[in-house]
């Protein structure tokens, strides 16, 4: 009975850190579905989200929740002006360029936060009990609760507004076919703007999310962004559905991982999975077929 806790406890764990992942990496696969830009940036945008929730809870001493609805609309403006500032003019150039941009503001958002945080972790103050709750003999803190239900609430809202709205159709018309798309009246530059910023916010309420729960640093993203790197690998460029299982399928096996085998082997067993896929199936386990 012991294996079959300790197997609960550790899928447990993995759905949680796999909402991360999800949110990470849909937002990479919209940036990438429609605007064909590998946004290596992504893991500063989630830095970001948690420096500014924890500039807004404990300078400012607004509510969390409130902070992270805050901090997102920041990093969605922020993401909004980078786009219109770095990707935009780099667009008829080629994918290396916009790369070689992304790789840029990265270093760039890493290096300001250093100057303007400093290199000393700080934990965002969490208004839940650290103290773990014992629920069918798997132990489990409120934040982490927190995390698993805010994060699959952002996930189903996204899923509804790219299926369910008028925005989101037109989303979608961009990602299949962009002159098509603007032949038919959309308005192409204003989805791109829309969808960067969207992206950019996705990757920050994860980070918001993980903030009390770990540490915030300049240089928290750069594991995370990787990872989420390899479920859009593994889920299918472009594909939406296939970057939330796989995110969720990433957080269980590396949970596993490190459960039954050893935290020092996690992300290589992460990584090798990526790499057999890649080997038997390159267009990813869903496959790759725009954004959908």
């Amino acid at each position: 009975m012991d294996i079959f806790v300790q197997i609960a406890q550790q899928l447990t764990n993995g759905l949680v850190i796999g909402v991360i992942y999800t949110l990470m990496a849909v937002g990479l696969t919209i940036a990438f579905g429609i605007m064909n830009v590998g946004n290596f940036a992504q893991g500063e945008f989630y830095m970001l989200g948690a420096v500014a929730t924890f500039f807004l809870v404990s300078t400012l001493k607004l509510n969390y929740f409130l902070s992270l609805i805050f901090a997102g609309l920041i990093i969605f403006a922020l993401g909004v002006v980078v786009e219109f500032l770095t990707i935009r003019p780099l667009q008829s150039r080629g994918f290396m360029p916009l790369i070689l941009s992304t790789l840029g503001l990265s270093v760039f958002f890493q290096h300001i936060a250093l100057i303007l945080w400093g290199p000393i972790p700080r934990s965002i103050p969490s208004p839940l009990s650290r103290k773990p709750i014992h629920l069918f003999n798997i132990y489990i803190t409120p934040h982490r609760i927190l995390i698993f239900v805010v994060g699959v609430l952002i996930i189903l809202a996204l899923y509804l507004l790219i299926k369910k709205t008028k925005i989101g159709v037109a989303m979608r018309a961009v990602a299949k076919d962009g002159d098509t798309a603007s032949l038919m009246g959309i308005n192409i530059r204003r989805i791109y703007l829309f969808s960067f910023g969207l992206s950019c916010a996705l990757a920050s309420l994860g980070g918001s999310l993980v903030g009390p729960l770990y540490t915030v640093s300049p240089t928290m993203g750069e594991v995370p962004v990787i990872k989420a790197f390899s479920v859009v690998i593994m889920g299918g460029m472009g594909n939406v559905q296939g970057a939330i299982a796989a995110g969720f399928i990433l957080g269980v096996v590396e949970s596993l991982a490190a459960g039954f085998i050893s935290t020092s082997y996690k992300d290589a067993i992460a990584f090798g999975i990526m790499i057999v896929v890649l080997l038997f199936r390159p267009e990813g386990i869903f496959g790759k077929q725009g954004l959908r």
